[in-house]
Protein backbone atom coordinates (compact mmCIF):
# COMPACT_ATOMS: atom_id res chain seq x y z
CA UNK A 1 0.00 0.00 0.00
CA UNK A 2 1.28 3.33 -1.17
CA UNK A 3 1.60 6.05 1.05
CA UNK A 4 3.52 8.59 0.46
CA UNK A 5 3.61 8.72 -3.97
CA UNK A 6 5.21 5.47 -4.40
CA UNK A 7 6.73 4.85 -1.23
CA UNK A 8 4.53 2.17 0.51
CA UNK A 9 3.94 1.08 4.14
CA UNK A 10 6.70 -1.52 3.47
CA UNK A 11 9.40 0.97 2.96
CA UNK A 12 8.49 2.89 5.98
CA UNK A 13 8.53 -0.31 8.32
CA UNK A 14 12.19 -1.09 7.28
CA UNK A 15 13.31 2.85 7.68
CA UNK A 16 11.78 2.66 10.71
CA UNK A 17 14.35 0.54 11.69
CA UNK A 18 16.72 2.85 11.41
CA UNK A 19 15.73 5.95 12.88
CA UNK A 20 15.76 7.38 16.39
CA UNK A 21 14.46 10.38 17.39
CA UNK A 22 17.66 11.56 19.02
CA UNK A 23 20.44 10.89 16.30
CA UNK A 24 20.63 12.13 12.60
CA UNK A 25 20.97 9.21 10.64
CA UNK A 26 18.27 8.51 7.53
CA UNK A 27 16.14 11.29 9.04
CA UNK A 28 16.83 13.06 5.18
CA UNK A 29 15.24 10.07 4.15
CA UNK A 30 12.24 9.75 6.65
CA UNK A 31 11.45 13.38 6.13
CA UNK A 32 10.75 12.73 2.20
CA UNK A 33 7.87 10.17 3.37
CA UNK A 34 6.48 13.95 4.68
CA UNK A 35 7.32 16.11 1.55
CA UNK A 36 6.17 13.44 -0.71
CA UNK A 37 2.78 12.85 0.80
CA UNK A 38 2.10 16.74 0.94
CA UNK A 39 3.60 17.12 -2.19
CA UNK A 40 1.35 15.19 -4.24
CA UNK A 41 -1.96 15.17 -2.00
CA UNK A 42 -1.32 19.36 -1.52
CA UNK A 43 1.10 21.27 -2.64
CA UNK A 44 1.12 20.56 -6.73
CA UNK A 45 -2.72 20.19 -6.56
CA UNK A 46 -2.83 23.74 -5.06
CA UNK A 47 -0.21 24.96 -7.86
CA UNK A 48 -2.26 23.63 -10.38
CA UNK A 49 -5.21 25.52 -9.29
CA UNK A 50 -3.09 28.80 -8.83
CA UNK A 51 -1.58 28.53 -12.55
CA UNK A 52 -5.17 28.83 -13.88
CA UNK A 53 -4.14 32.55 -13.63
CA UNK A 54 -8.17 32.94 -13.61
CA UNK A 55 -10.58 34.75 -10.97
CA UNK A 56 -13.64 33.22 -11.26
CA UNK A 57 -13.83 31.35 -7.71
CA UNK A 58 -11.57 28.91 -7.41
CA UNK A 59 -9.34 30.46 -4.65
CA UNK A 60 -11.90 29.07 -2.48
CA UNK A 61 -10.81 25.66 -3.69
CA UNK A 62 -7.34 26.73 -3.34
CA UNK A 63 -8.04 27.71 0.28
CA UNK A 64 -9.94 24.57 0.86
CA UNK A 65 -6.78 22.96 0.69
CA UNK A 66 -4.84 25.48 2.42
CA UNK A 67 -6.88 24.78 5.49
CA UNK A 68 -6.72 20.72 5.20
CA UNK A 69 -2.93 21.50 4.75
CA UNK A 70 -2.69 23.51 7.95
CA UNK A 71 -4.56 20.33 9.80
CA UNK A 72 -2.02 17.98 8.39
CA UNK A 73 0.84 20.06 9.28
CA UNK A 74 0.01 20.67 12.59
CA UNK A 75 -0.79 17.00 13.26
CA UNK A 76 2.10 15.80 12.45
CA UNK A 77 4.08 18.53 14.59
CA UNK A 78 2.31 17.75 17.86
CA UNK A 79 1.45 14.11 17.10
CA UNK A 80 -1.99 13.93 17.22
CA UNK A 81 -4.10 11.33 16.09
CA UNK A 82 -7.21 11.52 14.34
CA UNK A 83 -10.31 9.31 16.15
CA UNK A 84 -13.49 10.38 15.36
CA UNK A 85 -14.82 12.81 16.04
CA UNK A 86 -11.83 13.67 18.34
CA UNK A 87 -8.10 14.49 18.34
CA UNK A 88 -5.98 12.70 21.00
CA UNK A 89 -2.45 13.60 21.34
CA UNK A 90 0.81 11.36 22.38
CA UNK A 91 -0.43 11.27 25.69
CA UNK A 92 -3.98 10.48 25.31
CA UNK A 93 -5.19 13.92 26.13
CA UNK A 94 -8.26 14.43 24.00
CA UNK A 95 -8.72 17.58 21.49
CA UNK A 96 -12.34 18.17 21.50
CA UNK A 97 -12.93 20.60 18.31
CA UNK A 98 -10.45 21.00 15.53
CA UNK A 99 -10.69 24.97 16.05
CA UNK A 100 -7.79 23.90 18.81
CA UNK A 101 -5.78 22.85 15.81
CA UNK A 102 -6.08 26.48 14.32
CA UNK A 103 -5.37 28.67 17.42
CA UNK A 104 -2.19 26.52 17.82
CA UNK A 105 -1.65 26.89 14.40
CA UNK A 106 -1.83 30.53 13.93
CA UNK A 107 -0.51 30.98 17.01
CA UNK A 108 2.84 29.48 17.64
CA UNK A 109 4.18 28.74 13.82
CA UNK A 110 6.13 30.81 11.80
CA UNK A 111 5.85 32.96 9.79
CA UNK A 112 1.91 33.57 11.10
CA UNK A 113 2.56 34.08 14.49
CA UNK A 114 4.14 36.94 13.79
CA UNK A 115 1.61 38.65 11.66
CA UNK A 116 0.08 42.03 12.13
CA UNK A 117 -2.44 41.82 12.38
CA UNK A 118 -2.58 38.10 13.75
CA UNK A 119 -4.88 35.96 12.02
CA UNK A 120 -7.58 34.32 15.16
CA UNK A 121 -7.20 30.84 14.90
CA UNK A 122 -10.74 29.79 16.19
CA UNK A 123 -13.01 32.37 13.79
CA UNK A 124 -10.68 31.62 11.08
CA UNK A 125 -11.80 27.73 11.66
CA UNK A 126 -15.14 28.90 12.30
CA UNK A 127 -15.61 31.23 9.35
CA UNK A 128 -13.10 29.95 6.82
CA UNK A 129 -12.42 26.58 7.28
CA UNK A 130 -15.99 25.55 8.25
CA UNK A 131 -17.51 27.94 5.77
CA UNK A 132 -15.69 26.56 2.72
CA UNK A 133 -15.98 23.28 3.63
CA UNK A 134 -19.68 23.14 4.20
CA UNK A 135 -21.10 25.65 2.02
CA UNK A 136 -18.44 26.96 -0.51
CA UNK A 137 -18.04 30.24 1.10
CA UNK A 138 -15.97 32.28 3.66
CA UNK A 139 -18.13 34.01 6.15
CA UNK A 140 -18.40 37.16 8.75
CA UNK A 141 -16.72 39.40 6.15
CA UNK A 142 -13.46 37.16 5.80
CA UNK A 143 -12.57 37.29 1.86
CA UNK A 144 -10.45 35.72 -0.38
CA UNK A 145 -8.20 37.44 -3.10
CA UNK A 146 -5.33 37.07 -5.07
CA UNK A 147 -2.52 39.82 -4.48
CA UNK A 148 -2.96 40.94 -8.48
CA UNK A 149 -1.35 44.12 -6.65
CA UNK A 150 1.47 42.47 -5.60
CA UNK A 151 0.84 44.08 -2.06
CA UNK A 152 3.04 40.80 -0.66
CA UNK A 153 0.04 40.78 2.38
CA UNK A 154 -1.07 37.18 3.05
CA UNK A 155 -3.48 38.81 6.07
CA UNK A 156 -5.06 42.29 5.75
CA UNK A 157 -7.56 43.91 7.68
CA UNK A 158 -9.65 46.85 6.37
CA UNK A 159 -11.98 48.87 8.54
CA UNK A 160 -15.06 50.02 7.34
CA UNK A 161 -16.84 52.00 10.49
CA UNK A 162 -17.80 48.80 12.50
CA UNK A 163 -16.99 46.50 10.00
CA UNK A 164 -13.54 44.46 9.77
CA UNK A 165 -13.43 42.88 6.60
CA UNK A 166 -11.03 40.79 6.88
CA UNK A 167 -8.84 39.08 3.65
CA UNK A 168 -6.44 36.38 3.21
CA UNK A 169 -4.27 36.74 -0.13
CA UNK A 170 -4.40 32.83 -1.52
CA UNK A 171 -0.75 33.09 -3.07
CA UNK A 172 0.68 34.56 -0.53
CA UNK A 173 -1.00 32.15 1.80
CA UNK A 174 0.61 29.78 0.24
CA UNK A 175 4.20 30.95 -0.07
CA UNK A 176 4.09 30.92 4.13
CA UNK A 177 3.08 27.52 4.32
CA UNK A 178 5.40 26.42 1.92
CA UNK A 179 8.01 28.77 4.30
CA UNK A 180 6.80 26.65 6.99
CA UNK A 181 6.93 23.62 5.52
CA UNK A 182 11.12 24.38 4.47
CA UNK A 183 11.62 25.39 8.37
CA UNK A 184 9.96 21.93 9.61
CA UNK A 185 11.80 19.93 7.52
CA UNK A 186 15.32 20.96 8.26
CA UNK A 187 14.12 20.48 11.94
CA UNK A 188 13.54 16.84 11.30
CA UNK A 189 16.36 16.52 9.07
CA UNK A 190 19.25 18.78 10.99
CA UNK A 191 17.78 18.31 14.92
CA UNK A 192 17.48 21.86 15.41
CA UNK A 193 15.01 23.14 18.10
CA UNK A 194 11.77 23.91 15.46
CA UNK A 195 8.98 26.89 17.52
CA UNK A 196 9.96 25.41 21.02
CA UNK A 197 9.73 22.18 20.18
CA UNK A 198 12.77 20.34 20.60
CA UNK A 199 13.75 17.69 17.40
CA UNK A 200 13.62 14.41 19.47
CA UNK A 201 10.27 15.30 20.15
CA UNK A 202 8.95 16.67 16.94
CA UNK A 203 10.51 13.11 15.77
CA UNK A 204 8.85 11.12 17.93
CA UNK A 205 5.52 12.34 16.82
CA UNK A 206 6.21 12.00 13.21
CA UNK A 207 7.17 8.37 13.94
CA UNK A 208 3.96 8.40 15.42
CA UNK A 209 1.94 9.85 13.05
CA UNK A 210 2.64 7.35 10.38
CA UNK A 211 3.09 4.77 12.09
CA UNK A 212 -0.90 5.38 12.38
CA UNK A 213 -1.24 6.43 8.60
CA UNK A 214 0.14 2.82 8.41
CA UNK A 215 -2.16 1.44 10.49
CA UNK A 216 -4.70 3.00 8.87
CA UNK A 217 -3.76 2.24 5.28
CA UNK A 218 -3.26 -1.55 5.62
CA UNK A 219 -6.52 -3.43 4.37
CA UNK A 220 -8.87 -4.62 6.94
CA UNK A 221 -9.99 -8.07 6.90
CA UNK A 222 -14.26 -8.12 7.50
Amino acid sequence: MEIAGHKTIDDWNILLKKIKPTYNQNWDEAYKFFELRICTRYLKPIEAILNLNTNNGEGFAIVNLQCSLIETIESFINGWIYRHPIFINPHGIILKTNDKIFKSFFSKRSPFKNYSPKINGKYFYKNVRCGLLHEAQTKDNWKVRSDKSKIGFTYKEIKSGILVEKIIYRENFQRDLEKLITLYGNSIVTGVEFDGISACELRENFIAKFNHICTESTPKQK
